[in-house]
């Protein structure tokens, strides 16, 4: 059912108006010829398919950037859990482990000979729990770290040369 039938149905147009419309559709399709409607159906075709595609890459282009913002959540999150969960304070140890932080002061923690050991081998990293300029500082796995420098590299206050970038 045409348009034009539909009009007619929904009493939106007389009988009329339907045949003279009738009419003029004839004529415009005699004067043009079948080559030219065909042209221009064509044309029209290739409109709606280049704006179905255009919508198509807005709607992807959409979705990449909620995926990306939803992982960047998520992953900062993930390094939240990462600093109140697994960075651990020092045991209580037998041997100073000094490090120089940004500001240039010098602190240092007592550690057991083993985490001493995994501290200078590159297998632990400082990071600061507290609030910046609060001296209050726990280890984190150098895998841990790496994940956490990505996201908070000012939390890393000692790590191996790389795990920061520009240290």
């Amino acid at each position: 059912m045409s348009l034009r039938d539909q009009f007619k149905k929904a009493n939106l147009i007389s009988s009329k108006d339907a045949k003279r419309l009738a009419h003029e559709a004839r004529v415009e399709r005699k004067e043009k010829g079948r080559e030219q409607l065909e042209q221009e159906e064509q044309q029209r075709q290739q409109a709606l398919q280049a704006a179905s595609g255009a919508e198509r890459a807005r709607i992807q282009r959409e979705q990449r950037d909620l995926d990306a913002a939803r992982a960047e959540r998520d992953e900062a999150a993930a390094v939240a859990a990462i600093l109140a969960d697994e960075a651990h304070r020092a045991g209580p140890g037998t041997v100073r482990f000094y490090f120089a932080t940004a500001d240039g002061s010098l602190p240092w923690l007592e550690v057991s000979p083993r985490e001493a050991q995994e501290l200078r081998a590159g297998q632990l990293c400082v990071v600061l729990a507290g609030p910046e300029g609060v001296h209050d500082y726990r280890l984190l796995p150098l895998e841990l770290a790496k994940r956490v420098a990505r996201l908070r590299p000012d939390v890393i206050v000692h790590a191996p040369r790389g795990v920061v970038a520009g240290r």
